[in-house]
């Protein structure tokens, strides 16, 4: 299983999901429907940039672990925006749980890739998460 891939897909689709939600805030509305299944669909499906460098840096075991644990956290955000009856309270504490995930993925990649992010994708993550 391409772990690297999966966790650079999830934060990448929690990040979607973050700026759609605040996108939609701004504007009093939902985020669209398709723009959710859209966002599910991608951190479902291993990206294939980036995870060369991700896997040399990192143990097998904790790319498993990072694995479950963005798993964990871009389900219980993809619960969260799809629930019509979730408050604005549980959305917002999704939303600072799956940016704080965000942060912390990419400070674990930093930490054991002589603190440097190896894709321009996880770089722009870095920058509009505020990491």
């Amino acid at each position: 299983m391409d772990l690297a891939g999966l966790i650079i897909a999830g934060i990448s689709a929690m990040g979607t999901l973050i700026q759609a939600y605040y996108s939609a805030k701004d504007k009093d509305k939902s985020i669209p429907p398709g723009t959710v299944r859209a966002a599910e669909k991608r951190g479902n499906t291993p990206l294939k940039i980036g995870t060369k460098q991700v896997e040399a840096v990192i143990d097998d075991e904790l790319l498993h672990t990072l694995s479950a644990e963005v798993y964990t956290h871009q389900q219980n955000l993809l619960r969260v925006l799809k629930d019509k009856a979730a408050t604005q309270a549980a959305k917002e504490r999704q939303i600072q749980a799956a940016e704080e995930e965000i942060c912390r993925v990419l400070r674990q990649i930093k930490k054991y890739n002589d603190q440097a992010l190896p894709t321009q994708r996880l770089k722009k993550l870095w920058t509009s998460h505020g990491c």
